[in-house]
């Protein structure tokens, strides 16, 4: 059956992308790299692993604004093709994005402080010491001479990992789009947003709604206080954020605690965003993450009272996550990295790719040219390209990764293996953003386990293979769609067909696009971040001097004992997968059985943990909850959705202006 009519094919405004993509993407890094608290205020993604997009919201403002004072309409199209610009381009500007999110810099930072013969790194990834010391405090040209080794090849790494993603985005938009139509809830943020852009409704009152400009409102109330505080060190602390609270808006417990007791507490969330976020999301997905949380409480606690976890309460809630060998992440007996980011990871992506393997199959089978002519015909009418190109983008780019590994003393299985690694965790952390707004697994090492082992655990010391390896993992592998890990634009892309698909426009044109942006942005972002370290300096740049620091000692085979935890971690890991596989069939299989994978992740997974996201979760559980039993689907949509949508452009807004006053500030302090 046909599940989408042919759209035709719009003109594509080459000139204002071009031009929009090399001044957004070589100004961006540097914009963000002079903002002090790019978490918030940065122009390309703010909120931690929340990645709560502000590029796409900013051009959509942006445009509607120009439009007025030009008195030029927009229409759907061009705001469609605007998202697809944005999602692609946020990576420039964004301190998860490329190359800002990546370690490069401390690549450099090991070529000027490291010993020659102790420096693990070829000059494809750092050039020589003598280019780079320049660039620590600023005031030089750049040798763009002397850079074209390094930059080619960091380049070539970003443009194939996301020439590679692009196609992956290709195989599944049917199935995600068309079949199961995933919510994407930030997505709907800017297609709310657009829809009332474009009303015919005269006032601005009108045209938002009475719900939505609500929201508004209680987005700036909430995000001017936190601006204020956080630029002027006598405004009052409204919300208590500088009381025991992360720059993700977590609070944790400290020992003295009335709940320290309680092993399994460590942090609560309490940033409204990520509830407004939460509230678009699948009730049975937030009723697993709150629900699997309490699980989690429960059996550390039974494991506390066993003998394990000696010494827990007296750590913070950042500590009981992350630190020492009794941290939730490494300490036996469940090992929380290696079971739930790792395996249960591992569990959802076979159980996906075993439920839909006939879909896949097909795609396949289309690309190489097995399906009747007639089904043919309906994907060319329909994909934003063939199939075969698609496995073509995806075959070519895995020639190129390989290619690149292997310039740097990287083996063929241990590059093949990284490639792997970073397809299933991309895939996993997409999905879960795609469903929640919120990326998960994410952060720590939890996904090195792998290439430890094929490696040799680092045994007689680390070779240069294992230095590349491990430290090019702990972005690419373990962060795939943040921290630079070049995998974004399989998240950015499914997200732009949705909206694509909403507004009727040719998923054709909005592909065109991203694949143009996706190429060109990494390249010119890199040539950016270049220039602006070596104009104003390394240590002036907030963003990349907290990127000054060693590669190589984080990385050491000792450095690295435990990652993902310490020996033997490997059942915890095939107990995690076998886990997820059994939820995954359960909740396929009965239609009743609300559980499923991705809840537990929510719960479980070392970066939701430490930003305490359960308790949002929750809340908006309940909120959601409420509102369909009190006035059912249409208050949920005529209300409910309004505010939270509000609540978030209202909060970009603020974080617009304040990045833009906090590097007016650098230049002209006051």
């Amino acid at each position: 059956m046909n599940l989408q009519t042919e759209i035709k094919e719009e003109k594509i405004p080459w000139i204002p992308i071009v031009i929009l993509t090399i001044i957004f993407s070589f100004f961006g890094p540097l914009y963000t790299g002079l903002t002090p608290n790019a978490s918030w205020y940065g122009l390309g993604s703010i909120g931690c692993k929340l990645l709560l997009l502000v590029t796409p919201l900013f051009l959509i403002m942006g445009a509607a604004i120009l439009g007025r004072l030009l008195h030029k309409s927009i229409n759907l199209t061009t705001y469609t093709f605007i998202y697809a610009i944005g999602t692609c381009l946020y990576i420039a500007a964004s301190n998860q994005g490329f190359p800002l999110g990546t370690n490069i810099p401390a690549y450099f930072y090991d070529r000027v402080s490291l010993a020659p013969e102790v420096d693990p790194w070829p000059l494809l990834m750092a050039p020589p010491a003598d280019v780079i010391e320049p660039m620590v405090n600023g005031g030089a040209l750049v040798p763009w001479a002397a850079w074209v080794p390094t930059f080619s090849w960091w380049g070539l790494e970003a443009v194939s990992f996301a020439l590679f993603a692009l196609g992956w985005g290709v195989i599944w938009r049917r199935r995600w789009i068309d079949v199961e139509k995933v919510p994407f809830p930030q997505t709907r943020i800017s297609m709310e947003l657009v829809n009332r852009i474009t009303s015919t409704e005269k006032s601005l009152r009108a045209r938002l709604g009475l719900p939505t400009l609500v929201g508004i409102i209680l987005g700036i109330i909430f995000q001017l206080p936190l601006l204020l505080m956080y630029m002027f060190p006598w405004f009052p602390d409204i919300y208590g954020w500088r009381t025991n609270t992360c720059t993700m808006g977590a609070q944790y417990l400290t020992p003295d605690s009335p709940l320290a007791a309680i092993v399994g507490l460590a942090q609560f969330n309490k940033d409204p965003a990520v509830g407004a976020i939460f509230y678009m999301a699948p009730l049975n997905v937030l009723f697993g993450a709150w629900f699997w949380y309490l699980v989690f409480a429960i059996l550390m606690q039974i494991a506390y009272s066993m003998g394990y976890y000696t010494g827990i309460l007296d750590l913070s809630g950042c500590g009981r996550v992350w630190c020492g060998r009794i941290s939730y992440r490494v300490g036996d007996p469940f090992k929380w990295d290696v079971f739930s980011s790792a395996g249960v990871t591992t569990g959802i992506f076979i159980s996906y790719i075993a439920l839909n393997w006939k879909y896949l199959a097909e795609t396949f089978n289309a690309a190489i040219g097995k399906l009747s002519e007639d089904k043919l015909r309906e994907f060319s009418k329909t994909e934003p390209t063939s199939y075969r190109n698609a496995y073509i983008m995806m075959g070519v780019s895995t020639i190129l990764i390989v290619a690149l590994f292997m310039a740097v003393d990287v083996s063929i299985p241990a590059a093949l293996l990284f490639l792997l690694s970073n397809i299933v965790v991309g895939f996993v952390a997409t999905r879960a953003y795609s469903l929640v707004g919120f990326v998960v697994p994410a952060g720590s090492t939890f996904y090195l386990g792998p290439m430890k082992m094929l490696l040799g655990g680092g045994t007689g010391g680390g070779t240069r293979e294992w230095f590349v390896m491990m430290s090019l993992g702990t972005t690419i592998v373990v962060e795939p769609i943040t921290s630079g890990g070049g995998s974004s634009p399989f998240a950015s892309s499914l997200a732009t067909y949705q909206m694509a698909s909403a507004n009727k426009v040719s998923s054709k044109s909005v592909f065109k696009i991203m694949l143009f942006v996706s190429i060109l942005a990494p390249l010119i972002a890199l040539a950016g971040d270049i220039w602006g370290m070596y104009t104003f300096g390394v240590t002036h740049l907030v963003q990349v001097s907290g990127s000054w620091s060693s590669a190589y000692s984080g990385v050491t085979p000792d450095a690295m004992r435990n990652r993902p935890a310490y020996e033997p971690w490997w059942p915890q890991m095939i107990a995690g997968a076998v886990f997820a596989m059994l939820l995954s069939f359960m909740h396929a299989r009965f239609v009743w059985f609300p559980l499923e994978p991705i809840g537990f992740l929510l719960a479980t997974d070392g970066h939701a943990l430490i930003e305490g996201i359960w308790t949002m979760a929750l809340a908006a559980w309940i909120a959601k909850t409420i509102t369909l039993r009190v006035g059912g689907s249409k208050l949920y949509e005529r209300s409910g959705i309004p505010v939270a949508i509000g609540f978030i452009i209202g909060l970009v807004i603020i974080t617009i202006i304040g990045g833009a006053l906090l590097d007016f500030r650098f230049f002209y302090p006051f």
